[in-house]
């Protein structure tokens, strides 16, 4: 059985992320982990003269912490049986530390297949606490990360779109992004940004064309538009696209998805999850 990592701070940007990994889970036959994380606050030595207080503070909020836990895990158990998908398997986490941090531990014990994160990108910017865990958790992983739109409502995944600079290193991505598309029986569509004419786009399509001769690969050459992203979201805009796939590799596009544009106030489709996966020869596997 694959295994799905859901970290969550039962946001409202987080609980729908949550629906829709039930959804995925379903559909793939996964479990879900769901881990929420806290930080110890840090206190002065003495904390105001009284040291002897130190340990009961911390304590105390640890309980605290974890009362809310359990008041939200309820809340979610709940969810998941107001849309029929209680038979997912849930495990849920509680544990100190960073996000980050917790999810390459639990990454490595479990086995995790896939992350899937909420966000909140419907003003180009993501939720400002949960949200940068989401980018820093793309950062720190080596597994595929689901970025899930607060206006994202799981449909079925009918349409994927995988941005590619027609690369070698793409090549496993790919391979791992047929999969999902053969899981789900749907097409998958290389997008390109046209910046100058290559002649290399050619032979690696063709190339690919025969690597995935079962008629489910389609290339779509974008004529470049003010931007990159503006390219891709007039794309997305006038095309279903239920799945973005992108590689890590591209650093400057991922910070460009997830943080706003104060210059061009430009933004990915709110409505559109995205997978980023790893670049070259292991991109992990969903």
């Amino acid at each position: 059985m694959r295994k799905i990592l859901f970290p969550t701070d039962f946001s409202n940007a987080a609980n729908n992320a949550f629906v829709y990994a039930l959804h995925l889970a379903k559909e793939m036959d996964a479990s879900l982990y769901v881990l929420n994380t806290y930080m110890q606050p840090v206190l002065s030595a003495t904390h105001a003269g009284q040291p002897e207080l130190v340990p009961e503070v911390y304590e105390n909020y640890e309980l605290h912490q974890f009362e809310n836990f359990k008041k939200h895990t309820a809340d979610l158990h709940k969810m998941a049986d107001d849309y029929n998908l209680s038979e997912v398997p849930l495990t849920f986490l509680f544990e100190e530390g960073t996000v980050v941090a917790n999810a390459q531990r639990i990454i490595e014990n479990e086995g995790i297949h896939l992350i899937v994160m909420g966000t909140n990108r419907a003003d180009g910017v993501i939720d400002k606490i949960f949200g940068s865990n989401t980018l820093g958790v793309i950062r720190g992983v080596k597994v595929p990360v689901l970025s899930v739109p607060k206006e994202a409502k799981y449909v079925g995944i009918k349409e994927i779109l995988f941005t590619t600079l027609f690369r070698e290193k793409d090549e496993a991505a790919l391979r791992q992004i047929m999969e999902i598309a053969n899981k789900f029986g749907v097409k998958v569509k290389c997008a390109h940004v046209l910046k100058d004419k290559n002649i290399d786009i050619i032979a690696v399509s063709d190339r690919w064309q025969k690597m995935f001769p079962q008629d489910n690969l389609e290339f779509v050459l974008l004529d470049l538009d003010q931007s990159i992203e503006h390219t891709l979201n007039k794309y997305i805009e006038s095309n279903r696209v239920d799945l973005l796939c992108v590689v890590k590799r591209n650093k400057s596009l991922l910070e460009r998805l997830f943080k706003s544009s104060m210059s061009n106030r430009l933004r990915m489709h709110a409505n559109t999850a995205t997978l980023v996966l790893q670049e070259g020869d292991d991109p992990g596997a969903f």
